[in-house]
């Protein structure tokens, strides 16, 4: 009888293991799921967008970035500001990036339009800031002299900042704080750029070792309480030392948000793997997990060589949400998507921090990457997974570039992976979830909702960073998650919606620590019979089309223009929803610049000069070259139509030919006085 009980419990122990394993490797289909942060990171390094030229063109593409990311149904984006110790903001502590050399600060701030269209359509926009790593080739303008990295002694010859120098902290926390303080960013985010491999990559034992690396000096002489001669307790040390800038900044965060009323997050995303361990997640009394790391393998951002201690930082309350790297396939063998994921949920169980997952989108373009590599579903597996993890709030995807071939029909594994977003998986919009690390406001009711035609209004309401509208076909609404239609900023009171008859519409407020409040629904009010205008296109003076203000059109496509083919050109107006009067829309083109670059006859750079297109440009004087005279330049300089590269055109100068001695100049004075004496002497026999 025992033999029989046990070996039934063996059979129903096989099977549930059984189902646990095929759980992780089926997960079914059109889930329902909960508030998601659901992000993008965006940075000119990988090429996800270009250098900025224009305001014009600046704008246009990022209307194209946020065509992407509403076809992806995202919430927030991750956008690099600060790449190497430089800025794309208008910065007295940093020089500006060169991805942002053409920008006139005075006349327009890109970071500051691209956050309040961020906001208006319902999007967090978090300011990406690599704090230590630095390149001089990044810099577009002078390296201020209050930049650390203008003194060597600061700079470790790696390309980075020294974390170990509290002045190096000082100057990184009032970076970030200038940024807070001018610009209306939702959190600043740091990815995983701590320490780097200074040579020994961090070695605790060897030939080598961490003792024997740069900042050994540092260590000496800020040593605190570690054995400056032991290699681990360097390791305890460098944690410290970016432990410190982290809590100070956090403390600088905190205190700026309590005295402003601001609500600022400090997220960041390491590496994926913490340590690599057996997986085991137990607590103790306080809730605080205890474990050895991931049953995974690879390199730890604990450890060697970024010493980035990202458990602490989550478990002491120093960041608001954390989003580690954990870009590798499900079926990765040493570093299975599902493992990590499954790991970092269980440390996270008791934590306030919010716990998102890095999407590494990318890998399905590059070979042996397992099912990254060869499938297309991997993408909606992961999504699959994540949604079933309790404690895992969202994900971010790297990177820009894949979505957006992705939505541009590109016939990519990415693409196809992508492709399941609003097929099999994330069908609506999702909204942001609670920030758990500040104390919870609950938004008051929205007042005078209403709906007359196809506008919908209502009254501002303080305190609102967002609103969120509900639609339903008919009459039962229970203002679920699906049954959001959009998303609009704090400083909107109303939107248009083409097809509203028959719908029922509700609104909530979301505060700044992303809770909703009362529900309300929206008053029907007989629509105002609405007067016609007429909107008529114009390019270079010429009619285009003409449409009545009434009438449902497509807004027409511009044709290129040579010479201004670099930056796709614009309306003057493309927002036709509440025209008040009739309007001319303009279309316009932006002139194309090309650089002519000026090389000596050994193909050295002389000068590189900026022009417009079909313009005549004034060359550089040649340099002289000894023995020989300058004709021309080899290209024609009156007509500019392209980039350009010029070179000198020399004449060789024959000295032997001009001197008074040379032998041509003696061979014909010799001939001339020899002609002379033999008429002396024909004329002296005739005598």
């Amino acid at each position: 009888m025992k033999k029989k009980i046990l070996s039934l419990l063996l059979l129903i122990i096989s099977f549930l293991s059984l189902s646990s394993i095929s759980y992780a490797n089926e997960v079914p289909k059109n889930l329902t799921f909960n508030k998601e942060f659901r992000a993008v990171w965006i940075t000119n390094i990988t090429g996800d967008v270009g250098t900025y030229y224009s305001k014009n063109g600046f704008i246009s593409e990022m209307e194209t970035v946020f065509s992407v990311m509403g076809r992806f149904n995202l919430n927030a984006m991750i956008f690099h500001i600060r790449t190497h110790n430089n800025a794309l903001y208008k910065s007295d502590l940093n020089p500006l990036s060169i991805y942002w050399r053409n920008v006139n600060f005075d006349e327009f701030d890109p970071l500051e339009w691209l956050i309040e269209e961020c906001h208006k359509r319902g999007y967090e926009f978090h300011a990406w800031m690599n704090p230590y790593r630095v390149s001089s080739g990044q810099y577009a303008t002078a390296l201020p002299a209050v930049n650390p990295a203008s003194d060597s002694k600061n700079l470790l010859n790696y390309g980075l900042l020294n974390p170990g120098l509290p002045n190096v902290r000082e100057f990184l926390i009032d970076t970030v704080m200038e940024v807070i303080e001018n610009y209306d960013v939702d959190a600043i985010h740091f990815d995983d750029y701590f320490y780097t491999n200074l040579g020994a990559n961090g070695e605790l034992t060897g030939a080598k070792t961490i003792l024997d690396e740069p900042d050994q000096v540092t260590f000496l002489t800020y040593p605190g309480n570690y054995n400056t001669s032991s290699a681990y307790d360097k390791a305890e040390w460098r944690r410290e030392q970016v432990n410190l800038f982290i809590e100070g900044l956090h403390n600088e965060i905190s205190n700026y948000n309590e005295q402003n009323g601001k609500h600022v997050q400090l997220g960041i995303s390491p590496t994926g793997i913490y340590k690599n361990g057996n997986g085991i997640v137990t607590y103790d009394e306080n809730g605080k997990p205890i474990t050895t790391g991931s049953d995974t393998g690879g390199q730890m951002h604990y450890s060697s060589y970024l010493f980035a201690d990202s458990l602490k930082w989550a478990v002491e309350g120093w960041i608001d949400y954390l989003i580690p790297q954990s870009y590798w396939a499900t079926d990765h063998s040493v570093a299975s998507y599902y493992k990590l994921m499954d790991w970092w949920n269980k440390v996270f169980a008791n934590l306030d921090v919010n716990l998102y997952s890095g999407i590494g989108i990318y890998q399905a373009e590059e070979a042996n990457r397992f099912s990254w590599t060869n499938t297309e579903d991997q993408l909606y597996k992961q999504l699959s997974y994540v949604e079933e993890l309790e404690n895992v709030r969202g994900v971010s995807f790297y990177a820009y570039k894949h979505l957006k071939g992705a939505y541009n029909n590109q016939s990519t594994n990415s693409s196809r992976n992508l492709q399941t977003i609003g097929r099999d998986i994330w069908f609506t919009k999702r909204y942001l979830p609670e920030i758990r690390t500040m104390a919870e406001i609950i938004p008051g009711e929205i007042s005078n909702f209403k709906i007359k035609g196809d506008q919908l209004s209502w009254d501002k309401l303080d305190g609102a960073k967002f609103y969120i509208i509900f639609k339903v076909d008919g009459l039962a609404m229970d203002f679920s998650e699906d049954e959001i239609f959009a998303i609009v900023g704090g400083n909107e009171v109303s939107y248009i919606d083409l097809d509203s008859h028959g719908y029922t519409y509700g609104i909530k407020a979301m505060s700044y620590t992303n809770s909703l409040g009362k529900e309300s629904y929206a008053t029907i009010l007989p629509p105002d019979p609405k007067p016609v205008y007429s909107i008529s296109f114009y390019i270079d003076n010429y009619l285009l089309a003409s449409f009545a203000s009434d009438f449902n059109f497509e807004i027409p496509k511009i044709p290129t223009k040579v010479g201004y083919d670099k930056i796709s050109p614009v309306w003057s107006i493309t927002d036709f929803t509440n025209i008040t009067k009739d309007i001319r829309v303009d279309a316009i083109y932006t002139k194309n610049t090309y650089f002519v670059k000026f090389y000596d006859s050994d193909g050295n750079l002389i000068e590189t000069i900026n022009v417009a297109h079909g313009s005549a440009i004034t060359p550089p004087n040649p340099p002289k070259l000894e023995g020989y005279e300058f004709k021309e330049w080899d290209k024609d300089l009156s007509n500019i139509t392209s980039d350009l590269e010029v070179n000198p055109i020399y004449e060789e100068i024959n000295k032997g030919e001009d001197s008074l001695f040379s032998c041509k100049k003696l061979n014909y004075s010799f001939t001339l006085f020899a002609g002379l004496f033999a008429l002396f002497m024909f004329i002296r026999r005739k005598k």
